[in-house]
């Protein structure tokens, strides 16, 4: 096709609005998940000889690697559901923030967060999950 036929004038037509609707996708693209890391956010201080965790140890653990008061109390935030998960050598940790709305957690457009850790307690990724106002 040489470059003075409708054919070729079609083809950069259209190329040109793929490189237009990639750059809006890019634009509008939600953000990147980021890990928290540092001795704050993610300590890697625990010895391999030291006891494994219990379930509440590994929660409370997790809970402590959290953002300041991410759990609450304030005003959109009553507390975090937690679930656990102890699987391939690891704990699992989900925390959900709920505000009570007539005696129920409501999640609803409320943050979450993941932590893992090692059987010991050593962190091996704190996940942040979706913003505040974000949709389920």
């Amino acid at each position: 096709m040489s470059p003075g036929t409708p054919g070729a004038a079609a083809l950069r037509v259209r190329v040109g609005l793929a490189l237009v609707a990639l750059a809006c996708a890019s634009a509008v693209a939600g953000p990147v998940e980021v890990y928290r890391e540092g001795p704050r956010f993610c300590p890697r201080d625990r010895p391999a000889t030291a006891p494994v965790l219990t379930q509440e140890e590994a929660i409370a653990r997790a809970r402590r690697l959290l953002p300041d008061d991410f759990c609450g109390p304030s005003w959109f935030v009553s507390g975090c559901d937690v679930l656990t998960e102890y699987a391939l050598g690891s704990w699992r940790i989900y925390f959900h923030q709920y505000k009570l709305q007539g005696g129920s957690h409501d999640p609803s457009g409320l943050a979450h967060t993941y932590v893992v850790l090692d059987p010991v307690g050593n962190c091996q990724a704190n996940i942040p999950g979706t913003e505040v106002g974000a949709p389920r």
